[in-house]
């Protein structure tokens, strides 16, 4: 089974406390066979949950220093990787780098010697580092500032600049995994992500023009690994996203000057051919791309609505969309509380992207765009 590849469309929305719980289970069913263990297992638990309170109440260096704690203390495999993934994400909210970096390099290497078990929790820790870089982006945001903006003061410069390190090293550890038998899907997969979010964060022009070329590499060679996902079945949880982004041109005659885009989930399948007064032409390749934030070249915030305001309404709406050939938004979804859809819908029509192409022609991308309401 492709094991990045079925974690990779929720990667960024999946809560860390269920991967806590999923494989804190997992530890205590190993332990609980022999009844003298279970206090010990008993005690460390509890060690673990007021590490999680310390860092719910932001108290990060605090709960940081527990969970090291714990993980020194413990030979288990599972609930060190307990502890491995709660750091990662207290680490990143924190801006320690350096540790985060430790622990993934920790999983990069033990992967290859532990084989099965250890690359499940490698790609579970690199699902863990990006979804704490998207996090940390989205604060950028949530104080009105651009990440992708060459300009920024210094201090979210030095900050910036780290983010780029890590996410460049996390592209070489997936390019080594690439090459090892069986995990070059995966392994594609995980580089696709990181390309999609390093390539928004540009040094300069040369730099944004070095990372999308390995962006639309990576999406080129898993589109001649195809085959393979046919042979090993599609993953459940990317039917339940690419399911959710119908198509918004279905049966439409292209608009004049643009064309209609395939509403099928996003593969490389050849798209139908549609007629037009004066010639008939493909039209251009649906491609899904998981998250759209920070590709945009403009973007627009959602107005709170009052209502929502009034009832303390607050969450995460997720707008599925498709941009066309010439950077158009078509929302075709949206998920998350009611009162706030229609905002972040709103807003997402605003939203402008670039021109996409892959292999040299135009294309299309299906994916979502994730708006976050606070009071």
């Amino acid at each position: 089974m492709n094991i990045f590849s079925y974690f990779r469309p929720h990667i960024h929305a999946i809560l860390p406390t269920v991967l806590i719980l999923i494989t804190t289970g997992f530890a205590v069913g190993q332990t609980t066979g022999a009844s003298e263990e279970v206090p010990a297992v008993n005690s460390v638990m509890r060690r673990i949950e007021r590490a999680r309170a310390l860092a719910a109440v932001h108290q990060l260096q605090a709960a940081a220093t527990e969970l090291e704690n714990v993980r020194a203390s413990v030979n288990d495999v599972a609930l060190r990787n307990v502890t491995t993934l709660m750091l990662l994400g207290i680490y990143l909210e924190d801006g320690n780098y350096g540790r985060s970096q430790a622990l993934l390099e920790e999983a990069f290497t033990n992967r290859a010697v532990q084989k099965d078990e250890s690359i499940r929790t490698y790609f579970a820790a690199a699902g863990q580092t990006l979804n704490g870089v998207r996090t940390r982006l989205a604060r950028y945001r949530s104080y009105g500032m651009n990440p992708s903006d060459t300009e920024l003061p210094s201090e979210a410069s030095t900050d910036i600049e780290r983010l780029r390190n890590l996410l460049e090293r996390m592209f070489a550890q997936a390019k080594q995994i690439a090459t090892e038998a069986g995990r070059s899907y995966d392994a594609l997969a995980l580089q696709e992500d990181v390309l999609g979010i390093r390539s928004s964060l540009p040094r300069n022009e040369e730099d944004h023009a070095r990372w999308q070329t390995e962006y639309l590499l990576a999406r080129e060679k898993m589109a001649s690994a195809r085959g393979q996902v046919q042979t090993l079945g599609r993953s459940p949880a990317l039917t339940a996203v690419t399911s959710k982004i119908p198509n918004p041109f279905a049966n439409q005659k292209a608009p004049e000057g643009s064309s209609a885009t395939n509403g099928t989930v996003a593969t490389p399948n050849p798209a139908p051919m549609l007629s037009s007064p004066s010639t008939s032409s493909p039209e251009p390749q649906l491609v899904t791309t998981g998250s759209l934030n920070g590709r945009e070249t403009k973007r627009v915030t959602p107005v709170y609505p009052a209502t929502a305001k009034n009832h303390n309404v607050t969450g995460t709406v997720r707008v599925f969309a498709i941009i066309d050939e010439n950077g158009k938004v078509w929302i075709t979804n949206s998920e998350g509380p009611t009162l706030l859809r229609a905002a972040a819908e709103e807003a997402a029509r605003g939203w402008v992207f670039p021109p996409s192409t892959f292999s040299g022609k135009p294309a299309r991308l299906a994916g979502y765009l994730d708006f976050d309401f606070k009071l």
